[in-house]
């Protein structure tokens, strides 16, 4: 069962996703082995990318960020530091195979679909944190979702999951939070090429054996204050009476 509010924004309208991509990310490096869930790197807190300020907003945490603290802390610096062991355009092709850029064919009618640029430089780490260089429609996003949900039973999911789980738990993506259902969720905050905010949500639930996953983009200033709550809502629609 497909449910969609605003399909035409969901089928058409392509932006930057913000933190919504570093589960992909991170995922990208587990599954071409990369990296470990076990590495660890200590966050600075502060961080710019060819000119971006992308210092860390998370509290002080006092232990190294690994693969679910970056991911439920939000933590631009360990991505980025981990973003490095990219090769030019291997970040790109993961996504693509993953199904961005390409329609879905999740709702009917004519979809826009998103680009992914071949980056190097900086510009992966730019791109594994989902500011620059990869753009992509609200579909294209749920569509990738749905393949991590997909796998979530995967032992090489389990630090995807737990991040995203804690993100819900205890970082920006606390008012997706469903009773009596655990959700694994990420929100992302970006500036559109217009000037706009886009406000970003993505997740499964429940997370360990998940039945639904939501994307939601909105206009608004935070992903957290402004998309997670609608996230929130579609799931506990979907699951309301069965907690």
């Amino acid at each position: 069962m497909l449910v969609a509010e605003g399909g035409e924004t969901a089928r058409r309208r392509v932006a930057a996703p913000g933190s919504t991509i570093k589960p992909l990310s991170l995922l990208a490096l587990l599954d071409n082995k990369k990296l470990t869930s076990a590495e660890e790197y200590f966050c600075p807190g502060r961080l710019v990318l060819e000119g971006h300020a992308l210092s860390c907003s998370h509290p002080y945490v006092g232990v190294p960020m690994n693969v679910s603290r970056a991911l439920a802390y939000s933590c631009n610096c360990a991505v980025a530091y981990f973003a490095q062991r990219f090769e030019g355009g291997e970040l790109a092709e993961y996504l693509r195979r993953g199904g961005l850029c390409s329609r879905t064919g999740l709702l009917t009618g004519e979809e826009a679909t998103g680009r992914v640029d071949d980056a190097a430089g900086p510009r992966r780490q730019l791109q594994a944190l989902g500011e620059a260089g990869v753009y992509v429609t609200p579909l294209e996003l749920l569509a990738f979702y749905r393949r991590l949900a997909l796998r979530a039973g995967e032992r090489r999911m389990s630090s995807i999951v737990e991040g995203l789980e804690g993100a819900v738990e205890f970082g920006t993506a606390q008012a997706a939070r469903v009773a009596g259902v655990r959700v694994a969720g990420k929100t992302g905050t970006v500036r559109t090429s217009t000037g706009a905010h886009a406000a970003w949500f993505a997740g499964f639930a429940p997370s360990r054996a998940p039945e639904a996953a939501a994307v939601v983009l909105v206009e608004g200033r935070s992903g957290g204050a402004d998309a997670a709550p609608l996230g929130g809502r579609l799931l506990q629609r979907y699951f309301k009476g069965r907690a």
